[in-house]
């Protein structure tokens, strides 16, 4: 089964893949926001997203990748930085920060990506703006509206994250 989902908000996607293991649905891979899921027994795994410090292929990932894994863990993909695991449930909880202070600094870390790539977005909308201001092209009326929506999208993700920091 497919389904197509954005998430600027880590907590609710893997809120979403543990509703859907709860369901009988295990998540095989993610691609451009489409999920493929398997059958499984209802609530067999745990899913748990990081983003990493670096890309997964670095050595630094790799290791954490593999310690990870170590306690038990699957490693089912990365998507960039992301990177998704599971774990068979065993009464046991799953979790990859276990003290405030990793916690705090996992949604920093997330906080400053999405930032970045939100800057990195407005750019690019401005720079169509203008092409569109200089021109009338239609086209490029089309972009500028289509990244200002990306650029909302990915902006809101990076205030959602900052009032969730807060709260902890």
């Amino acid at each position: 089964m497919k389904v197509f989902r954005l998430y600027m908000d880590y907590d609710k996607e893997e809120n979403f893949l543990n509703n859907m293991v709860k369901s009988g649905w295990a998540m095989k891979s993610f691609f451009l926001g489409v999920y493929t899921f398997e059958r499984c027994n209802p609530g067999e795994y745990t899913y748990r997203i990081e983003l990493l410090d670096n890309l997964p292929l670095t050595n630094k990932s790799m290791e954490y990748i593999s310690f990870v894994t170590e306690t038990g863990a699957e490693y089912i993909q990365s998507w960039g930085r992301w990177v998704y695991f599971r774990k068979r449930a065993s009464g046991e909880d799953f979790v990859l920060y276990s003290d405030l202070v990793s916690k705090i600094a996992h949604y920093r870390k997330i906080r400053l990506m999405l930032g970045v790539v939100a800057l990195a977005e407005l750019t690019f909308t401005i720079n169509m703006m203008t092409s569109f201001l200089r021109h009338g092209s239609i086209s490029a009326l089309i972009i500028t509206i289509f990244l200002l929506g990306v650029t909302l999208f990915i902006g809101c993700g990076a205030i959602k994250t900052l009032e969730l920091s807060r709260h902890l």
